[in-house]
């Protein structure tokens, strides 16, 4: 195999800036999930243990002024792929949308050009039937074994086993493709999670960030693209970047695709190796949609029909004149039934329009878009700009394809994912801000349902209780929690106050399964024969096979 990377690369050794290099040979495109572009340090975060992007940046080229289209996953990385802007692709939300066959994405223009292509997966957010699997040789998002969680309040999360890989488990597989590639040219493109929550950090990590499990994860991340592009030729272009960023509860939002601040749609975007020139910062505001164009040049594919709304940025000095700079959330419209909201950005001039409110932010005099400007502040000519692009993009019509458009079993599967929730169908629909902080209570409330769980199944059933009660703060007529308390007081022999909590699940959720059964378990115990037998025939109602139902109405019948 050819050479890999040079050591100043890896090392992050200060060069010169310099032209570009030579036309790269191959691509190595790294998508890392949620990372903002201000936690690297060559952003300029100091408690970073970024050594490899810290390195990226110095050896190639930093987009300092990079934005996303979308904070939520499947819109951004389908601009990524196709350079074309959520309303034009068509993938809206990571629920209900699928990217059209008809759109030519950048795997099938590598592919078409003779490369060979492969991407690897870190969650099943990008699952094949989203339609982003167009042109790749390989899409690998077979979520097949062990998931390592090292947070013991953790245990209990469902999702994690199923739906996302490790980083090191990404790298492992990223790795055998470019070996199983050989000499021949390709473009592998590698998606990183662990930086979504639920943040859980391996301990090396999370000790170089005592109490920040988010930059553990980031350092955690950055040391398994090490190791990837140590396996990199030298004649291949490296290009990372984030789909979209993650709110620290900035503007109250907690994560990410509720809003549509800086702190989400603000990305890192690195490019360095062959192709890119070294020691450049550029500040030109550029888009996800520029990543598509800007590759296609360098490597010089067959332009397509369909346009493509970024453009071409070139890996080198020199910055290009602003244009209008788009996002969006969808997410907020389709999987909860609040307003979407759209961005506009022009220079240092940001609006932002939904809810029935037009914001106006300058954001080189305030970053942190704290300081809302207001209706009368927002530029007219940028709001006519946002008319024309969204003038036939009919809200109702983007509503009705979300009816349609996922299976019940992909649904519980974002639902476990933190991506969607029982939606409202109104179409008085509130601004996100003003629906997020009963949102934000539903999700402390699954965090300490989640713990108490977990603790459960550790034996600790004093700090079950203590998590079920938190949950009930949050969601006082949670069936579950009520079951689970009373479960926990059973087991430390407080009988009467787990019957208790038994009835108060049953009187919330009549269909209840496992208190129905904890309270005929329970009078079976005691000799209340009849009512146990009424309430074993009230579990098999709901649950026809249930095993301890059946076996107990046997013993009953043989008395």
């Amino acid at each position: 195999m050819r050479g890999t990377l040079p050591p100043a690369v890896l090392l992050g050794l200060a060069v010169a800036c310099a032209p570009p290099a030579d036309s790269p040979r191959s691509l190595v495109l790294i998508v890392i999930d949620t990372l903002r572009s201000d936690r690297i340090g060559a952003a300029g975060y100091v408690p970073a243990v970024t050594p490899t992007l810290d390195s990226l940046a110095t050896n190639g080229v930093r987009f300092a002024q990079a934005m996303s289209t979308a904070p939520v996953t499947c819109p951004a990385v389908a601009t990524l792929l196709t350079g074309r802007l959520p309303f034009e692709h068509g993938l809206r939300d990571n629920e209900y949308f699928t990217l059209p066959q008809s759109e030519v994405t950048l795997a099938e223009r590598f592919r078409d050009a003779g490369f060979r292509t492969a991407a690897v997966l870190g969650s099943a957010v990008l699952d094949a039937d989203r339609g982003l699997d167009q042109g790749f040789e390989i899409y690998d998002d077979a979520f097949e074994g062990t998931y390592p969680i090292y947070d013991p309040s953790l245990a209990a999360t469902p999702e994690l086993g199923d739906t996302r890989r490790r980083a090191d488990r990404v790298t492992d597989l990223a790795l055998r493709a470019v070996e199983r590639f050989g000499d021949d040219r390709f473009f592998v493109l590698a998606h990183y999670f662990d930086v979504h929550a639920y943040y859980d950090p391996p301990p090396a990590f999370a000790t170089l960030h005592p109490e920040r499990p988010y930059d553990a994860e980031v350092s955690f991340v950055d040391a398994e693209i090490g190791r990837l592009l140590r396996a990199v030729p030298n004649d291949a272009l490296v290009v990372v970047v984030s789909d979209h960023g993650e709110s620290q509860g900035e503007h109250g939002e907690p994560q990410h695709g509720f809003l549509v601040y800086d702190c989400t749609l603000r990305v890192p975007f690195l490019a360095a190796g062959a192709g890119a020139a070294r020691g450049v910062v550029r500040n030109d505001p550029v888009s996800l949609t520029d990543v598509e164009p800007s590759l296609a040049e360098v490597f010089g594919l067959r332009k397509v029909d369909s346009p493509r709304s970024g453009r071409a940025l070139g890996f080198g000095p020199g910055e290009l004149p602003p244009v209008d700079l788009y996002a969006e959330t969808m997410r907020t419209l389709v999987s909860y039934g609040w307003s979407e909201l759209r961005a506009i950005r022009r220079g240092s001039t940001k609006v932002i329009v939904g809810g029935g409110v037009v914001e106006t932010y300058d954001l080189n005099a305030d970053p942190d878009e704290l300081r809302d400007l207001g209706e009368a502040a927002a530029p007219v000519e940028m709001l006519e700009r946002l008319e024309d692009w969204t003038a036939h993009d009919d809200v109702e019509a983007v509503v009705d394809a979300s009816r349609h458009g996922v299976d019940e079993a992909r649904r519980e599967r974002l639902i476990s994912l933190g991506y969607a929730s029982a939606r409202s169908e109104s179409r008085d629909r509130p601004h996100p801000r003003t629906a997020l902080p009963e949102w934000s209570k539903f999700q402390a409330g699954k965090k300490a349902l989640l713990a108490a769980a977990s603790r459960i199944a550790g034996g600790d059933f004093a700090g079950a209780i203590a998590s079920a009660d938190e949950c009930l703060v949050f969601m006082p007529r949670n069936a579950q929690a009520i079951y689970m308390r009373g479960y926990a007081r059973q087991a430390l022999g407080e009988a009467e106050a787990a019957r208790s909590d038994y009835e108060s699940a049953v009187a919330f959720d009549s269909t209840h399964v496992g208190a129905l059964a904890a309270l005929a378990s329970l009078d079976d115990r005691e000799g209340r024969t009849d009512r146990a037998r009424r309430g074993w025939e009230a579990v098999l109602r709901h649950d026809p096979r249930n095993e301890f139902a059946l076996r107990a109405l046997g013993r009953a019948e043989g008395r």
